[in-house]
């Protein structure tokens, strides 16, 4: 379940809220017309053709269009979304755990990730029942995180630098598979849910963009 913390964090909305909507996920025949992180007026109509899916966020959710039709950009059911949203929680309670906020570095995916306080990055872990050790190695450097049991977060080793670039590699101890990391330093970690996605976007940040996604989607 999403924690109220990490909700108001990421559903905040502001002066700085796009005059619009933002195209997140684009797929199908249309899908070079409305590319990732194109802002769409209010008064905008998209045109979809049959296999076409479209995401659209707003300030606090977001929806997926899907053709063929002509769809009032306006008129999209994107504020109806949060009690749909939520019943659909409620039937994934028995499921693993989500990550509860995009900038909490799943320690099981690859990939890059945004950062935009090298001290404050938190790591996360889907399944915290039993204690666990993780190994984290990035060029010369080499470091260890102990998660104890029942604990799904823990912080970066401080004795591991952060360097843009660099990859990381993190390997749970008796686990078969590691995973691998790289970082991009942004100017700071939006509050407001659009410019969140578009600095996602932007920087390839495709890990954060689903968790951020999945907390707000129809």
């Amino acid at each position: 379940m999403l924690k109220v913390g990490a909700t108001a964090l990421l559903l905040a909305t502001s002066s700085m809220s796009l005059a619009g909507v933002l195209v997140v996920r684009a797929a199908g025949p249309s899908a070079k017309s409305y590319p990732p992180g194109k802002v769409l007026p209010d008064t905008a109509k998209v045109n979809l053709q049959s296999g076409d899916s479209l995401m659209l966020l707003n300030a606090t959710r977001a929806q997926t269009l899907k053709g063929p039709g002509t769809f009032a950009v306006a008129s999209a059911d994107l504020a109806g979304a949060a009690g749909r949203r939520a019943r659909f929680d409620a039937l994934r309670a028995g499921e693993i755990p989500q990550n509860p906020s995009p900038w909490n570095l799943d320690i099981t995916q690859s990939g890059k990730m945004c950062i935009a306080d090298p001290a404050k990055l938190m790591l996360w872990r889907p399944e915290a029942d039993d204690a666990a050790k993780l190994t984290i190695s990035g060029g010369s450097q080499s470091g260890t995180v102990d998660f104890a049991a029942g604990k799904a977060t823990a912080s970066w080793p401080t004795g591991v630098k952060l360097a843009d670039g660099t990859e990381y590699r993190l390997q749970q101890e008796g686990a078969p598979d590691s995973s691998t990391m790289t970082f991009v330093t942004v100017k700071a970690a939006p509050s407001q849910l659009q410019s969140a996605a578009q600095v996602l976007i932007e920087n390839g940040c495709d890990n954060q963009l689903d968790t951020l996604l999945a907390k707000v989607s129809d």
